[in-house]
């Protein structure tokens, strides 16, 4: 096989609740679009509870196909702020938060809460377990700085996937609003146009905060009105916090299949803390839907590839491709579709830029001229 190779980020703008310290009630950040791709491929990610751990723990990914290639990895955690500043070390590579997002303190006294990100691309190679330390650690003290959970989020392409786009967005909505703002609170991903009929989509949803005090199953999670969760309590990750009841961090993730319609454009997740019992604050969602959307990121993994295939690049437009083969031999374009077959010969191909890879068939025995 030869093949002929001819995507954005964001920015910023707990306890029983039974009363809080003095803060800005009505702070909070507004989910905004992070980032979008469209690419044959998806995303994986895992968690740790922080706040479990003394700021240290481990990350599994898992799920990333053999041969794909690693997009885009991004480290998101939350702390209970004091200072505008956390961080730690990524598989013992030190990294400094960006914060990106904030929302009043819940109940446990800081100034705020706030949610951090890195861009850890360059540190991830694929499945496996990914070490946090030195993360600010939080303990049950009132007021106390530190750090409750981080999710790492990795996006994946490979060829022989389906397109999807895959956006994220990022806030910091604090409930209910006997402690801060809301207690009811929706956004809307777009940016995608679904595929008719969607063959696969699945969400991911970031909470922190989550603890158990008893209360009844009121805590709701929705995605275009379907329920994800009723219970938010620090379970979903395991650990049992700083306080010895929940986490304080939760992943909810799970298949959004039936609930995009095909050629929908938006779809949108909400949140409702009816029983006001515990603080708990939703921070990120992920959302990966098959699309007729145009590819912004090419894979150069291509579809078969094996160790007798070359690899060859063509920039300028109306290029001549010189091939002479003795095997007969397949064109593809960058989406995996034919688009001619050749028998054994010799061809002056004349190609315009794009992405193109050609499948020999039987043992290849092959010249080829740019």
């Amino acid at each position: 096989m030869i093949f002929l190779i001819i995507s954005q980020i964001g920015s910023v703008a707990g306890n029983f609740c039974s009363g809080s310290s003095s803060h800005n009630k009505t702070l909070y950040t507004p989910f905004t679009q992070f980032y979008r791709v469209a690419l044959r491929g998806n995303f994986v990610h895992g968690s740790v509870s922080l706040s479990s751990n003394s700021g240290n723990g481990n990350i599994t990914i898992s799920g990333i196909p053999n041969g794909a290639n690693i997009v885009k990895a991004f480290l998101f955690w939350v702390d209970e702020d004091n200072d505008n500043v956390s961080g730690g070390n990524f598989n013992g590579n030190p990294i400094s938060g960006i914060k990106i997002a904030e929302d009043c303190t819940s109940c446990w006294g800081t100034i705020r809460n706030a949610l951090f990100y890195r861009d850890v691309t360059a540190f991830v190679t694929g499945n496996g377990t990914y070490s946090l330390s030195g993360f600010p650690h939080l303990t049950c003290a009132s007021g106390d700085d530190g750090s409750e959970g981080a999710t790492l989020v990795v996006i994946w392409c490979h060829n022989s996937e389906p397109v999807r786009t895959i956006t994220i967005y990022t806030g910091d909505v604090e409930t209910p609003a006997l402690i801060c703002t809301y207690s009811s609170y929706s956004w809307t991903h777009t940016g995608f146009t679904a595929s008719n009929p969607v063959l696969d989509a699945k969400y991911l949803v970031l909470v922190g905060n989550g603890q158990n005090f008893g209360e009844p199953p009121n805590e709701y999670i929705y995605l275009n009105g379907n329920m994800i969760t009723s219970v938010i309590n620090g379970t979903t990750v395991p650990g049992s916090g700083p306080c010895g009841n929940g986490s304080l961090w939760d992943a909810f993730s799970g298949s959004a299949t039936a609930w995009i319609a095909g050629n929908s454009t938006s779809a949108t997740f909400s949140v409702n803390n009816v029983s006001a019992g515990d603080c708990w604050h939703p921070v990120v969602s992920v959302l990966s839907v098959t699309s007729s959307d145009p590819i912004s990121y090419v894979c150069t993994t291509p579809v078969g590839v094996n160790e007798s295939e070359n690899v060859i690049m063509i920039k300028e437009f109306d290029k001549y491709l010189y091939i002479n083969s003795k095997v007969p031999f397949k064109i593809f374009d960058v989406n995996g579709q034919l688009v001619k077959r050749f028998k054994e010969g010799e061809y002056k191909l004349l190609l315009r830029r794009g992405v193109y890879f050609i499948k020999y068939e039987g043992n290849v025995e092959k010249t080829v001229v740019k």
